[in-house]
Formats: structure tokens, C-alpha cells, sequence
């Protein structure tokens, strides 16, 4: 062989690991970028968890007043009836409330799935002598870590 082809080869084997090198960091700054996405979500759905708690805490602390208030004053009338529009439009505020609860659990189920399921990617290229049952149980354990971190083990 000579010094050319020797050279070509050698340039050709340097361009190819730095494409490889190139290749494997954007690789990482997208699976960063997709675990930043999540996290964000994630809070994004904390927050909306605990205002809707709170709003919820508050109507039903209103409608108990109220209809204390309203049963007060039926009685010193003496009136029947126990129909107040007021705590109707509240419930039904409260029901919607109720709801979008459920909907918000439900996002994060399927949120902590695919965590798990990102976990489980990265665990397989970092450590592919791993069983499929040590992979799936770590995954489990650090995505439920990370739900604890956030603090949405509690919704």
C-alpha cells in the first residue's frame, strides 16, 4: 500500500468517528431535550392538580356557608324548601372541577408510562447485560423517583 492510500484510509477512519462522535452527542441532547419535555409536563400538571384542589377546597367551603347562612334565615322566616341556586351553580362548578381532576390523573399515568419506557431505553444501552426484569424493575424505581422529586406522588 502506499503513504496515499494509507492517508485516504486513515482521514476516511477520522472523518467516520468524528460523524460517530457527532452523532451519539445529539443522540444524548435529544433524549435530555425529551426528559426536560416530561418534567415539564409534569409540573405543568402539578400545578394544575393543586389549583384545581384549591378551587375545589374553596367552593365546597362556600357552599357550606352559604347554605348554613340560607338555612338560617329559612328558619328564622320559617320557609321551606331547599333550593339554592347559588350551591347549585357551585356544584356543578365543583363536578367540572372533579372531572378535570380525573383527567389530570389519567395525563399522569400515562406520563409515568412513558418514563418508564425512556428509562427503560437508556438503561438498555448503559447496561445491555441487564435482564429485561432488572431493566423494567430500575425503570420503574427511577421514574417513580422522579414523580416523588416532583411531588405528583401525591395526586
Amino acid at each position: 500500500m502506499s503513504n496515499f492510500e494509507d492517508e485516504s484510509r486513515t482521514r476516511r477512519n477520522y472523518a467516520e468517528g468524528r460523524e460517530i462522535n457527532q452523532e451519539a452527542k445529539e443522540k444524548a441532547v435529544e433524549e435530555q431535550e425529551k426528559k426536560m419535555a416530561a418534567r415539564e409536563r409534569a409540573e405543568q400538571m402539578l400545578r394544575e392538580v393543586k389549583s384545581a384542589k384549591q378551587q375545589m377546597q374553596k367552593i365546597v367551603a362556600n357552599m357550606q356557608q352559604v347554605v348554613k347562612a340560607v338555612q338560617a334565615i329559612r328558619s328564622q322566616l320559617q320557609l321551606a324548601g331547599n333550593d339554592i341556586p347559588s350551591v347549585d351553580r357551585d356544584a356543578v362548578v365543583l363536578k367540572g372541577l372533579q372531572n378535570k381532576m380525573m383527567d389530570l390523573k389519567s395525563q399522569l399515568t400515562d406520563l409515568r408510562q412513558a418514563l418508564i419506557v425512556e428509562e427503560e431505553k437508556g438503561l438498555r444501552e448503559n447496561f445491555p447485560d441487564w435482564t429485561d426484569e432488572a431493566i423494567g424493575s430500575e425503570a420503574v424505581k427511577r421514574a417513580d423517583q422522579i414523580i416523588m422529586t416532583l411531588g405528583l406522588d401525591e395526586v
